[in-house]
């Protein structure tokens, strides 16, 4: 496939199969998110959590004028809802203790341990010293996701499973009151799970309940992160050399990179889950398709690093403690054995969870 620079314009062309197919566009991402939001009232961003260059991306968009003058709401999985009123103080230029805004990130439901990288924090730092060169109306205003939990109170799985059944429920109900019923809009940044349709998507996701009672008023944007194989990821980026970066790529379904962008065999599990090759190439395209409207290209897998690790977790013992004791309502998952502890790996799959 032949690639054309046009300045920020990139045109992809004719499909493989000989028949045409309609081009996308490669554009300056921030360009393209807002662009999006002319036209949408949420956009998602599907979240390789703690993945450094995406938490970068982050920052900058938020950074730019145009989010707070044309957009002024994010909605972040990494935060506790218990937690909103520690937020609001914060980005709006309070005074917080420290070990008060940590429970921001700590406090919350689904995250295990915790959220423990530093990218995901400093989201919160860069938002409160835009707000502080704002007036007070126009400031970025943060949204909690995680449902509000008292964690002093849980001490088994039976009393924790109450809150992670409102892990999509609560920002649902959340986003439809603050956001669409008062007609503004919002940048939500949450895992893939939480944003994709689909056969094997989960039917009562984020997404999905939101789309029920407010039709195409999602614009969904996936990150590329490679493949499980070198072999799939080499023949992907060979295609997409001189790329600038970040770029936002679309739209996926209908265009010549729907077709690019799959491949039989090539997914997001080191085996095929499925039973059979066809079944797993069938989860494949549904999850490639069903994901996104755009694809955020951040650079080639092999520069894609995690964000470091928040050093409490090893530094702070009455906070270790804590949440090894939440590891193990979950049935062990301590932080000797947690997979959260990735410091300058790689993301693991093209759309991470």
């Amino acid at each position: 496939m032949r690639i054309t620079v046009f300045a920020v314009a990139v045109l992809i062309g004719l499909s493989t199969q000989g028949q045409a197919a309609t081009p996308p566009t490669v554009s300056n991402a921030a360009d393209g998110v807002f662009a999006a939001f002319r036209s949408h009232a949420l956009v998602g961003l599907a979240e390789a959590h703690g993945w450094a260059q995406q938490l970068d991306f982050y920052a900058a968009l938020l950074r730019d004028p145009r989010f707070a003058r044309e957009v002024g709401n994010v909605v972040l999985e990494t935060g506790s809802a218990t937690q909103q009123d520690v937020i609001d103080r914060y980005v709006n230029g309070e005074y917080v203790p420290y070990q008060t805004l940590r429970k921001v990130w700590s406090d919350t439901v689904g995250w295990r341990p915790a959220v423990t990288h530093i990218g995901s924090m400093n989201v919160y730092a860069t938002i409160r010293a835009v707000n502080m060169s704002l007036p007070a109306g126009r400031r970025i205003k943060v949204w909690l996701g995680e449902p509000p939990i008292d964690w002093s109170t849980i001490k088994t799985q039976t009393d924790l499973d109450p809150y992670e059944a409102q892990r999509d429920t609560h920002p649902a109900g959340l986003i439809a009151r603050e956001i669409l019923a008062k007609n503004k809009k919002a940048l939500v940044i949450y895992g893939a799970d939480h944003l994709r349709l689909g056969a094997y998507a989960d039917k009562d996701n984020l997404r999905a309940l939101i789309e029920r009672s407010h039709p195409s008023v999602w614009f969904i944007v996936a990150p590329y992160g490679g493949y499980m194989t070198e072999a799939c990821t080499t023949r992907f980026e060979k295609h997409i050399k001189g790329w600038p970066t970040p770029v936002l790529v679309g739209p996926i379904r209908g265009s010549t990179l729907e077709e690019d962008i799959y491949q039989p065999g090539c997914g997001l599990y080191p085996r095929p889950i499925p039973a059979t090759e066809d079944q797993y190439n069938a989860l494949m395209r549904d999850y490639y398709l069903q994901m996104g409207d755009a694809l955020l290209y951040l650079g080639p897998r092999n520069r894609q690093v995690f964000s470091l690790q928040d050093p409490d977790i090893y530094l702070d013992l009455d906070y270790r403690a804590e949440l090894e004791r939440r590891g193990r309502i979950r049935g062990g998952d301590t932080l000797s054995n947690s997979d959260a502890i990735d410091n300058g790996a790689q993301p693991k799959s093209f759309f991470p969870n």
